[in-house]
């Protein structure tokens, strides 16, 4: 494959540059050359042979309601010579995403809980935790220039008439009434006229002897002012609802108890209290309010409204009085008793209140996130940052805690009979806990990857020493299991929170995720965390925490390999700074480098760690580990870091004193050391001072070949990198090529016989024929945009991944004006087998294992699943959206096509009677049907979970062999 090095030993001799044979076959697809596309939302060109720009333009297909989302296959070039693709590739349904900072919903028996994400409403069991329905809305939109609209869901809740409807906001101002039993609605807005939809409250009021659901809605005007508009479903139909107030000091809140008779509305310290004049209006337009405006001593990040009311035979509800408690962002907690009687008397217009003083509680250090009252009135609960749910006795002032939850509380709601709290953490994560015991009996988690939201967090009202993490930098480390390939291994952090701040990204921890289930199934700490609650300094920043960078499992998923970095804040490294040093370079040479090696239980969920290697590649620079690699056919591990080497890390018997050192249950204990160190070649430098040298950034990347003989290492700076084949045996390097990478390093894979290269071009190169196949040109982007271009193959199906960012020119005005392209190639084929656009920037692809496809995890916290051949099914749907129960005739039907049943529609009995009337051509041909466990296992074990086809199939493949006759002998 390779030639050998020679004898002398000298490197200088093996560094050539691979030039084509004028007598190839390949000639003309070798001398391709690559060159940058204008294309908006491309991220590749060709020019082909004859020196014409060969560009898609193949009728679009539409990505998850996005019209600019186009799936573009590249045209054949005129030569020809490169034969028909007949693969279909299929991307499925997104599936997850990020649950919003909105309520959850309860159902009226408690039975069911929904919760709102940012793509879709989705209802889950309390009794199982599984998911009972998913309602997908289409958000996505384009005004008149088809430019995309950013939208994105504000407000959802129960309607009071119709305990089977929700009702649902968006920020543009389409407003859904859905049955979330069946999913109907979702394709049918209402909208109301106007710039921005803040929020939206719903309430029973009795309008003309008629109890209705009437909307408020907070619209915005100005950037500091808004309207308050009352809207029934007549008002929604023709878009003429009834404004009621109108206010500035920047408004954020909307709430309506009591039927309607008493409003709330927040605005930045200030308060707006509206009481309805008419106990009973004759229309929408009847109804009126008078409205009183109330200061707060702190900045409003949440409120709750407690009323008191009576029935009475005259007037039915009555409003006897009001309390209400606000949670601030500086941590108290004001609350107004009896707030009714403080108010002023019979006025016209709005009012301001005069001096009501609050009691005030304070036990938060930083914004209130959520504050509610119980059901009997006698506590309230409230929730933030510090990950601890307080509990407030009124009475005697008493305090009780829940601490150490996952994550900072988002969202407390209190159930309809008041047994239960339901708790939505920001890490994406929602439980239910017995008012009883404060134990969960409900729990829901989504993917924990870092979401930056349409809505600013609480902690934003709040000026703060750190700015967060504004924009994804780099992507989302995942892997899958060799064991359970329906099983991501994702590195997170401790909520969206933490992951954020002090800016930087910090993601210590690793989410197991099932995807056959849809549910996180355990999370590890593989960095170093700060479980206490003191995580914050002295000066109020947060304490950072160390970002995992690399994650690889051993072939046989016995063992996983991890590497985490930390390094302090400049704003840290103010003692260290001494002669011409700047706070960057003293933040390097403090950094820490860990390398893990960690044992995986029997179950795939637990985790040991084994061995921990400091500076694994220290340097004198910078001891940066660029990349890691796990053998394809033993459990050996490799890495390449900034020195310039390539070590080899392998297992071994664990000794004390000699003997070999086992567990309490007799297995032997192991750890890891680096069994073999290569040192790599560097291209030469101009300028061969040392300084220079270092400052130079270089990049690496090391990848197995298929069959584990040959580990190729890429090194070097970006304007001269090396390929490295290393024999992994004896550790000889074999051969070294140069001139394969155009600017930085960013990827290299092995396939088949053939290395994929990724730097400012994309290059496939055959290590056999000593040839370049094809090659493509990545558009131009940002620096940070290309730490999220990605890389994945796929041994099953000869094919490889590549997602790269490419600019949105609707959104390029914002600072998140990115999003990303998939591309699917076969390495047969020069050709992409599948190009899709998507709304969001994909974080992380990787291939699964035993599967022909690839798993796509996106910046909205959702999962695609691209598979290779017929159309397959969802990574999960709900057996209550599969229909089969309304369609059993058509199941019998093609279970057995023998079967003489009628076409149509039937009901049970008709079915009943067509199974007694089927004519059997013989009474001894009756038979019990034996069906061998291989059949079985043929049909359910096929692919993984997510890459199965729907389950309909499935049941018409199961029946078809315990349906059909036996053959007579």
């Amino acid at each position: 494959m390779i030639s050998k090095m020679d004898t002398n030993g000298d490197t200088a001799s093996l560094k050539r540059k691979r030039e084509p044979r004028d007598d190839s076959p390949l000639l003309q697809k070798k001398h391709r050359r690559r060159s940058k596309s204008n294309m908006e939302g491309n991220i590749i060109s060709d020019t082909s042979a004859n020196g014409k720009h060969r560009q898609d333009n193949v009728a679009p297909q539409q990505v998850n309601g996005d019209p600019d989302s186009l799936g573009r296959p590249s045209q054949p070039p005129e030569d020809s010579s490169f034969p028909q693709s007949a693969t279909i590739w299929k991307l499925s349904k997104p599936m997850g995403g990020r649950m919003l900072d909105i309520d959850p919903i309860f159902s009226l028996d408690e039975r069911h809980l929904i919760i709102t994400y940012n793509t879709s409403i989705q209802v889950y069991s309390t009794e199982d935790s599984l998911l009972v329905r998913r309602i997908a809305l289409p958000l996505m939109r384009t005004d008149d220039s088809t430019e995309h609209v950013a939208t994105h869901i504000v407000s959802s809740a129960l309607s009071k008439c119709s305990p089977d409807h929700i009702w649902v906001a968006c920020s543009d101002g389409r407003v859904w009434r859905i049955n979330w039993t069946s999913g109907a609605g979702a394709d049918t807005p209402f909208a109301v006229d106007t710039k921005k939809l803040l929020d939206m409250t719903v309430d029973a009021v009795d309008i003309g002897g008629k109890v209705e659901d009437v909307l408020l809605v907070l619209k915005r005007l100005t950037t500091s002012s808004a309207q308050i508009t009352a809207y029934d479903h007549e008002a929604l139909s023709t878009n003429n609802g009834k404004l009621l107030h109108t206010y500035d000091e920047n408004p954020q809140l909307l709430r309506s108890v009591a039927g309607g008779r008493l409003i709330v509305a927040a605005a930045k310290e200030t308060v707006h209290i509206g009481l309805l004049k008419s106990k009973k209006p004759a229309s929408l337009h009847d109804l009126a309010y008078r409205f009183h405006s109330l200061d707060v001593p702190d900045i409003i990040s949440c409120l709750d409204v407690r009323p008191t009311i009576r029935t009475t035979k005259k007037w039915g509800v009555e409003l006897q009085s009001s309390s209400l408690a606000i949670g601030c962002a500086r941590g108290a907690i004001y609350l107004y008793t009896d707030l009714l009687s403080q108010l002023p008397g019979d006025g016209s217009g709005s009012s301001k209140a005069g001096l009501i003083q609050p009691r005030k509680y304070h036990w938060h250090r930083r914004a209130v996130h959520s504050l509610k009252w119980s059901e009997d009135g006698n506590y309230l609960i409230s929730g933030g940052y510090e990950t601890v749910l307080v509990l407030w006795q009124l009475d005697t002032g008493r305090l009780e805690f829940l601490p150490h939850l996952s994550a900072a509380i988002e969202n407390i709601v209190v159930s309809p009979r008041g047994s239960s709290y339901a708790i939505h953490l920001d890490d994406n994560s929602t439980m239910i806990l017995s008012t009883a015991e404060m134990k969960p009996t409900m729990y829901v988690s989504g993917i924990q990857s870092l979401v930056l939201g349409d809505r600013p967090s609480k902690e934003a009202l709040v000026r703060r020493v750190w700015r967060p993490v504004d924009e994804i930098a780099a992507p989302l480390v995942a892997s899958v299991s060799p064991q359970n390939p329906t099983q991501m291994f994702l590195c997170v952090g401790n909520g969206q929170q933490a992951t954020v701040g002090g800016g930087t990204s910090s993601t210590p921890l690793l989410q197991v995720f099932d995807i056959s289930s849809f549910q996180g199934v355990a999370k590890h700490a593989i960095a170093r965390t700060n479980p206490s609650d003191a995580n914050i300094t002295s000066e109020g920043a947060p304490i950072i925490e160390p970002t995992t960078t690399k994650l690889a499992f051993s072939r046989d998923g016995k063992w996983l390999a991890s590497v985490d970095e930390w390094q302090p804040p400049e704003r840290d490294t103010e003692a260290f700074l001494t002669g011409s040093k700047t706070p960057a370079e003293v933040c390097r040479e403090r950094r820490e480098i860990y390398l893990k090696f960690w044992e995986v239980g029997a179950d795939g969920n637990t985790l040991e760690l084994v061995t921990r290697i400091n500076d694994a590649h220290r340097s004198d620079y910078d001891g940066v580990i660029f990349d890691l690699a796990s053998d394809p056919t033993s459990s050996r591990f490799a890495t390449i870091g900034n020195d310039g080497t390539v070590r080899f890390w392998s297992s071994k018997l664990r000794k004390r004193d000699g003997h070999a050192a086992a567990r309490p249950d007799g297995e032997p204990l192991r750890s890891w050391t680096c069994s073999r160190l290569v040192s790599l070649p560097v291209y030469e430098q101009q300028d061969d001072s040392v300084e220079m040298a270092q400052r130079t950034p270089r990049g690496g990347a090391i990848t197995f070949s298929e069959d584990g003989s040959i580990l190729f290492a890429a090194f070097g700076g970006p304007s001269g990198a090396l390929v490295v084949a290393i024999d992994t045996e004896t550790g000889t390097i074999r051969d070294v090529l140069s001139g394969m990478f155009s600017g930085g390093i960013r990827a290299i894979k092995a396939l088949s016989s053939c290395l994929i290269l990724l730097s400012e071009d994309l290059v496939v190169y055959d290590v056999v024929s000593d040839e370049l196949l094809y090659s493509f040109s990545l558009k131009e982007t940002s620096e940070a945009a290309k730490r999220l271009t990605q890389l994945a193959v796929n041994h099953t199906s000869q094919s490889f991944a590549l997602v790269a960012p490419v600019p949105n020119p609707a959104q390029e005005k914002m600072k998140r004006g990115v999003r990303s392209e998939l591309v699917i190639f076969n390495i047969e084929d020069p050709r992409p087998q599948l190009v899709k656009t998507f709304p969001q920037i994909i974080t992380s692809v990787f291939a699964t294992p035993a599967s022909s496809g690839f798993v796509v995890v996106d910046s909205a916290a959702q999962i695609w699943s691209v598979t290779e051949g017929a159309d397959q099914a969802p990574l999960l749907q709900p057996l209550a959206d599969l229909g089969v129960s309304d369609s059993v005739e058509a199941s019998l039907k093609a279970a057995s096509e023998e079967s003489p049943i009628p076409e149509g529609d039937a009901s049970d009995e008709e079915m009943q009677d067509v199974d007694q009337d089927v004519e059997m051509d013989d009474d001894d041909d009756t038979h019990a049907a034996v069906v061998a466990p291989q059949r079985l296992a043929e049909i359910f074990n096929a692919a993984p979970a997510f890459a199965m086809p729907p389950i309909e199939d499935i049941f018409y493949q199961v029946t078809r062999l315990f349906a059909s006759k036996p053959v007579n002998a």
